[in-house]
């Protein structure tokens, strides 16, 4: 992967307990990497009459390629342009990268 590529902004959060100035606990996903990504293209799948036959709405869903880093795991939340996003899939390639598949979470 050329370095060139990494041009948007990934903030991984992960579910933490933090205390507030009163005392109470609570948990909220806090920033724990900052790094830069790819956005992947998708293709929509179409047959020969013009149909998309894909069963799943790809809409809310985006693929990320960027450099493998331990601390990204499956239970986070991504930060990407003002949105959270949940991870559904996590596959590590050869060449020390992630192919880092998003969800939209819905507020």
């Amino acid at each position: 992967m050329r370095a060139g590529l990494l041009r948007e902004l990934l903030v991984f959060k992960e579910l933490k307990q933090v205390q507030s100035n009163s005392g109470a606990a609570k948990k909220e996903y806090v920033p724990i990497l900052t790094c830069k990504a790819y956005r992947k293209k998708q293709a929509t799948v179409v047959d020969r009459d013009g149909v998309n036959a894909m069963e799943q709405f790809t809409g809310c869903i985006i693929v990320f390629q960027t450099r493998y880093y331990p601390v990204i795991k499956e239970n986070q939340r991504v930060e990407y342009q003002g949105r959270d996003y949940s991870i559904s899939l996590l596959d590590k390639q050869g060449d020390n990268t992630y192919l880092i598949t998003l969800t939209k979470i819905d507020k």
